[in-house]
């Protein structure tokens, strides 16, 4: 009983909470850590100019549509396919390190791991948008079932759970994957993990046939009419079988990461290392940029439709891999990745997550008859508020569910996924 009690007591320490918000546990990877930072924040910038429309002018609203220098914050929805490819390394990497040290992995601890770490911050986040926003209250299932992707985007409370309901989806079944590619070699295991992703890349083909989506269809920025936007949402943007492609990268790079000859192959490739990120940048640019093939053949419209996020996902794969690599300039990119300064925003990144959408739609209503004349004004005020605000309402709920329940999971040790 007092064993229960310790345990009970240092989850539940807020003290102990604020520690470990600041201070790396030993065994993190900390350039995943930054990495899940810059992802963060990216999205959080995103998400604090796009839930501008409706409170904002339209004309207004258009001119930062078709800004230049917004671009970056408009392909902010690419910071969860970020995300992707993190969940993929990480929870890709503990099953193979299960599975290698035990022989076998337990599905049903593995599963219960996953609902306690992610299950009781997303509960209180439905209350919380219940409470204050009544959106939507006869689909409040959606989120908490996982299934907020199976609802159309149009009446579903929630709306950007999408992507937790993709990585749910995920972990019911990665370990059944691994475990069919468990007895083949590392070859043997990248090349059908391509295949599926080939194989799913050929339903997202399908689909955008079917569909008749077009280029500008993955905008994801509210520019033509709304009915045309919502199907475009729910065919193309929240659909397991267009998003696994960055997950699957993910695995593939916690294959890698794993297979010593590998690492240092690629510590080795110092010229080759360093084309090798300029080539992944490249390809990361191109795949969030859709007017590349807007006027292009169809067949190359829709191969990009299908595989773009795919296509990104392996470039950040790669470039996590180079981060935790001996190559020199991947060395440079993981120490930078390693500061010290993003690591809180990487411990409140799934908290942060939950909570700004619901703290921007509250706080514009009455910002907005406030909102100065200046783009460039406007647009710093909204983006400090934003993360002040959205860090400020992350902090309780890590604090005080989410890093708690964490810390009760079976064989945890505090940290990590």
């Amino acid at each position: 009983m007092n064993r229960v009690t310790e345990r009970l007591t240092r989850a539940f320490s807020p003290r102990r909470g604020l520690r470990e918000l600041f201070v790396p546990a030993p065994g993190r990877l900390a350039p995943v850590d930054g990495l899940r930072a810059l992802s963060i924040l990216w999205v959080v910038g995103f998400h604090s100019i796009w839930y501008l429309v409706g409170h904002l002018p339209q004309e207004r609203y258009l001119g930062l549509l078709i800004s230049r220098w917004m671009l970056p914050l408009w392909r902010g929805d690419f910071g969860v396919d970020v995300f992707f490819v993190i969940s993929g390394f990480l929870i890709g990497g503990l099953l193979l390190d299960e599975r290698t040290q035990a022989g076998t992995v337990r599905i049903g601890r593995f599963y219960l791991r996953r609902l306690l770490r992610l299950w009781p911050a997303l509960l209180v986040a439905v209350l919380v948008d219940q409470y204050t926003l009544h959106d939507f209250p006869e689909q409040a299932w959606a989120p908490l079932l996982y299934l907020t992707n199976a609802v159309s985007v149009a009446r579903v409370p929630l709306a950007w759970t999408w992507s937790l309901s993709i990585e749910e989806q995920f972990y019911l079944a990665c370990p059944w994957l691994l475990a069919s590619l468990a007895s083949r070699s590392l070859a043997q295991r990248l090349r059908l993990l391509g295949l599926l992703g080939l194989g799913l890349c050929g339903l997202g083909a399908w689909v955008v046939l079917r569909g008749h989506l077009v280029a500008s269809d993955a905008e994801l920025a509210v520019n033509r009419d709304p009915r045309r936007w919502i199907f475009a949402y729910d065919a193309l943007y929240s659909k397991p079988h267009l998003r696994a492609g960055p997950l699957l990268a993910g695995v593939a790079a916690a294959m890698l990461y794993r297979d010593p000859a590998v690492m240092a192959r690629l510590a080795r490739a110092r010229l080759g290392g360093g084309l090798g990120l300029l080539l992944a940048a490249l390809l990361a640019l191109c795949a969030m940029h859709w007017p590349l093939v807007e006027h292009a053949p169809r067949a190359l419209e829709v191969v990009y439709l299908a595989s773009f996020r795919a296509l990104f996902g392996l470039a950040v794969a790669y470039v996590l891999l180079c981060s935790l690599s001996a190559q020199p300039l991947g060395q440079r990119l993981g120490k930078l990745l390693s500061s010290r300064l993003l690591f809180p925003f990487a411990q409140l990144a799934y908290a942060t997550y939950l909570m700004n959408p619901i703290v921007t739609m509250l706080l514009y209503p009455k910002l907005m008859p406030l909102a100065p004349q200046s783009n460039v004004a406007l647009l710093a005020l909204v983006l400090s508020l934003g993360l002040v605000l959205s860090v400020t309402a992350a902090l309780p709920l890590y604090l005080l569910v989410e890093r708690p329940f964490m810390a009760l999971r079976p064989g945890s040790n505090h940290a990590g996924a």
